[in-house]
């Protein structure tokens, strides 16, 4: 098992590292660090997150933050 905030963002046939950065606002919002830059991933895009343990839920991207392709807030759809 991982640490308890390293996740997997899976977008198409890529799976990149990264963590939750922070819970935003008690309404399903999260703000994810990637390890490496995420060239398909911006505003409207769909992805899968794999948590710590293993369970995996879809999420929407509302938001690049930074110039990097890193870092992005993400809104909780439900579970996958």
């Amino acid at each position: 098992m991982r640490e308890f905030n390293q996740i997997v963002a899976h977008f198409g046939d890529h799976a990149v590292p990264g963590e939750l950065a922070a819970l935003e606002g008690g309404r399903g919002m999260l703000r994810v660090t990637l390890t490496e830059a995420a060239p398909g991933l911006s505003a409207g895009s769909e992805c899968l997150l794999e948590m710590h343990d293993g369970a995996h839920f879809r999420v929407t991207v509302t938001e690049a933050l930074g110039d990097e392709g890193t870092e992005f807030r993400m809104k909780l759809v439900g579970r996958a």
